[in-house]
């Protein structure tokens, strides 16, 4: 488990101990919450990744870099959000971004249901109940994720292995050690954001 997903643990815990302490609630409202977790944490234990929130000015900077993709060809060009959480970027990059196919891939069971409730009325955005592992980088001109250090180093090489020569992959302040890229932008959001990006 990640340094994000043990906190979270933690705080899970104490809240919970709490509420017995000071509440005594119905034994009922147990379930129901270990359920909750389960629906938007469950893959902090098995990829180790725990939910993160991009920002609308994070979105629009990813927008600024799709439409400069876009200036620089005819043809009709794909996006993938590793990750995708609630569907936020994946909801705003379609919206703002018509010429483009945006795809995102979420495995936690909440995130992916509301996620895909998001992007529902978007013609050109759709959501997978999907692995990142499992998805097919070669099929995409253009890939972002916004998990922890844990997973990637091996996120990088898959990067590596299977996009296309000129493909573009970005992090969102995540990189792995001694791994090279081309280019880091600070984004002007309250928390500094860090978009990591290299050219395949």
């Amino acid at each position: 488990m990640g340094k994000g997903g043990r906190i979270f643990f933690v705080i899970s815990v104490v809240a919970i101990l709490a509420a017995v302490i000071l509440f005594r609630p119905p034994t009922w409202l147990f379930p129901v919450l270990f359920f909750v977790i389960f629906l938007f944490y469950s893959n902090t234990l098995t990829e180790r990744v725990p939910l993160y929130h991009s920002n609308r000015t994070t979105w629009a900077a990813l927008s600024e870099l799709m439409q400069a993709e876009s200036e620089s060809t005819d043809k009709r060009l794909r996006f993938v959000d590793l990750g995708c959480g609630l569907g936020g970027a994946v909801a705003y990059l379609a919206r703002e971004n018509s010429d483009w196919d945006v795809v995102g891939v979420e495995t936690a069971p909440g995130p992916y249901l509301i996620s895909k409730v998001r992007v529902a009325f978007i013609h050109n955005a759709q959501v997978r109940f999907q692995s990142l592992w499992n998805v097919n980088l070669k099929d995409f001109d253009m890939a972002y994720a916004f998990l922890s250090p844990a997973p990637m180093e091996r996120l990088c090489a898959k990067v590596k292995s299977e996009m296309m020569a000129k493909s573009v992959f970005i992090s969102n302040s995540f990189w792995a050690q001694n791994e090279p890229f081309d280019q880091e932008i600070t984004v002007n959001d309250s928390r500094e954001s860090r978009l990591i990006f290299k050219r395949l």
